[in-house]
């Protein structure tokens, strides 16, 4: 074979080589958006009550503890049974109630993302309020007794007590000395 020959079979194979990456690389950067993942939910009320729901409650599975639609550990089982259930039950029209009691049937009431506002659970809605204004009404009730002091104890409390006049003077007029060497 020629050497021009050559040449231009070699610069042909480049480009097709090239081509051939560039073909390779696009199809490598769309494949993920192709492919759908086995649990994925099929409509937005299915993701939004999956919102309400936590993942990994009461099993030895997965024991992440994080909202079920955002549950992101790799090799979850038991997102992808709880969601398959989930989108299994919207899609027979289930109403939000009753699907949202079978998972706490089956899983307790720590499956819910927010403790119900019932019986006992009712307090943890209510103590943080309760403690943010028996804070707030006892923080206004010390700078109120702080502000109706009378002055001579205010200024009792603000210089120290005992030190006369000719000791401070002396002691200023020390510190001015050593200052100065």
């Amino acid at each position: 074979m020629d050497l021009p020959r050559l040449l231009h079979c070699e610069r042909a194979m480049t480009r097709v080589r090239q081509y051939a990456a560039v073909f390779v690389i696009l199809l490598l950067a769309t494949l993920p958006l192709t492919i759908t993942p086995a649990v994925a939910q099929q409509t937005d009320h299915a993701k939004q009550l999956g919102g309400k729901l936590i993942c990994g409650v009461g099993t030895t599975i997965c024991n992440c503890k994080q909202i079920l639609t955002q549950c992101n550990h790799v090799g979850c089982m038991n997102s992808g049974m709880m969601l398959k259930t989930l989108d299994e039950k919207v899609a027979k029209g289930d109403p939000d109630e009753n699907i949202l009691q079978s998972f706490v049937q089956e899983f307790g009431t720590a499956v819910l993302s927010e403790p119900p506002k019932t019986g006992f659970t009712l307090i943890a809605w209510i103590l943080p309020s309760f403690y943010l204004l028996l804070g707030t009404g006892l923080v206004i009730f010390v700078i109120s007794r702080w502000r109706k002091r009378p002055a001579h104890v205010a200024s009792l409390a603000g210089g120290a007590p005992g030190i006369s006049a000719e000791l401070l003077e002396r002691a200023r007029a020390q510190a001015s000395r050593e200052t100065q060497d």
